[in-house]
């Protein structure tokens, strides 16, 4: 199966086939419990989150650097697909990010695109993917478990809801170092996968929204959360570094 991605435009010719694709990734991911990506590039793992939140699946995700990993699991609102209110839901795997996803493979060297890693990370990331998600179900609240961080002192003194341990939203390994840090961040309003303005544009349009996102530039996507007006804001936002012997003959 190829999945179609952001950023890789597709033929009026292939549309019919690709469409096909869509409905069969709808079904499977339907009619499982959980979702595993474990792609090689960003832009692949947009629609099966997209789709993934739409139908309130778990979905477990592992990424390979060189020397280093990503693990975790995708937030789920207690409201619901699309719920604005649950300000405590986790973030997805675009979350952290201020750009839409595009074409990761142009312009770049083999071990540019994350294909080149060490000979244990892949293992290592499966691994944990799998102990993150068995985790997840023996928790009392399953999906919606909240994260526990390292970025709090107590997180291993803590008691523990799970019977297997603690459960991080993000497992992050750097090999170089063989260290470990479990980050958790909350969704993004504007992520342009699991937002509630996303998800409620593709329950209404369906695959038309998604061939006009596969077919556009990146400013699609960024238009329609409101990353545009984000940047925008941004770059009007200006900071004025004075040093400590500047001065202004007005003020004397």
């Amino acid at each position: 199966m190829n999945i179609p991605m952001p950023g890789h435009p597709i033929s009026e010719s292939m549309r019919g086939k690709v469409d096909e694709t869509i409905t069969l990734l709808e079904a499977l991911i339907e009619k499982n419990d959980v979702v595993f990506l474990l792609m090689d590039t960003r832009e692949s793992r947009w629609l099966p989150t997209l789709i993934g939140a739409s139908k309130r699946k778990i979905v477990m995700n592992a990424a390979l650097g060189f020397d280093s990993y990503l693990v975790m699991r995708h937030g789920m609102s207690a409201g619901g697909a699309g719920d604005e209110t649950n300000s405590k839901k986790l973030g997805c795997y675009f979350c952290n990010d201020v750009v839409a996803p595009g074409n990761s493979t142009r312009d770049r060297t083999l071990d540019q695109q994350c294909t080149v890693t060490r000979p244990g990370i892949a293992m290592i990331a499966a691994a944990l993917a799998v102990e993150l998600l068995v985790t997840v179900l023996q928790h009392p609240k399953g999906a919606e478990a909240p994260a526990d961080s390292s970025a709090r002192d107590d997180y291993l003194t803590n008691d523990i809801e799970s019977p297997l341990g603690i459960v991080p939203h993000q497992i992050r390994g750097f090999l170089a170092r063989h260290n470990t840090v479990l980050p958790a961040t909350t969704a993004f309003d504007k992520c342009t996968a699991c937002s509630a303005t996303v998800l409620k544009e593709y329950e209404a349009r369906g695959h038309d929204f998604l061939f006009d996102v596969i077919n556009s530039t990146a400013s699609f996507l960024e238009d329609l959360t409101g990353l545009t007006k984000l940047h925008a804001d941004s770059e009007k936002a200006e900071v004025w570094d004075l040093s400590d012997d500047e001065s202004f003959a007005g003020s004397e």
